[in-house]
């Protein structure tokens, strides 16, 4: 299935390709938690943070650039945010 296509059937309520979006991009966001905080709990705690943030706005995703790096780009400002707060 295409990018744009998964994305609209998680949109849609298919629970199955919402899991396997975010397994698709589980790794990334967790590896890059862990890059910026150095602490796997942390770096863990952060990456479910993150996948909801992405779960509640993947409406706002606009299909302009890829998936991964609206995914990326998310991730970076909420863990630039946890950085200014600690």
């Amino acid at each position: 299935m295409e990018e744009k296509e998964l994305i609209q059937s998680c949109l849609d309520g298919n629970k199955q390709n919402l899991e396997e979006l975010i397994k698709s991009i589980q790794s990334l966001v967790f590896n890059l938690s862990l890059r910026f905080l150095w602490n796997r709990m942390d770096a863990e705690d952060a990456t479910q943070e993150i996948l909801i943030k992405v779960i509640t706005n993947l409406s706002k995703f606009d299909g302009r650039s890829k998936f991964n790096t609206w995914v990326y780009k998310v991730a970076t400002n909420y863990l630039l945010n946890i950085k200014k707060t600690t």
